[in-house]
């Protein structure tokens, strides 16, 4: 009994954390994308390209940062639960 609610929570923190990092993802994508059209299309002052890339690089990189992140964690999660199942076989 034990075993399946630490099961069940587990995988109510796994969907959590996911949803939480799909989250965070589209709202850095959609930033990016809002600073790179509000800089281009509807500011006042003129910007030159290193300029451009200077207010876009923070949510660039952020965007970067959270996919790698994302990707290791995913990777651990399968490592890990090919080592559960490998255990469990012995």
């Amino acid at each position: 009994m034990g075993n399946l609610v630490t099961k069940k929570f587990r995988r109510y923190l796994y969907d959590l954390e996911n949803a939480l990092d799909e989250f965070v993802i589209i709202f850095l994508s959609l930033g990016a994308l809002i600073v790179s059209i509000w800089t281009l299309f509807f500011s006042t002052q003129t910007y030159d390209m290193i300029e451009f890339g200077q207010l876009v690089s923070p949510w660039i990189i952020m965007l970067a940062l959270m996919i790698i992140g994302r990707e290791l964690w995913l990777l651990n999660r399968r490592i890990s639960h090919y080592l559960e199942q490998q255990q469990k076989g012995e």
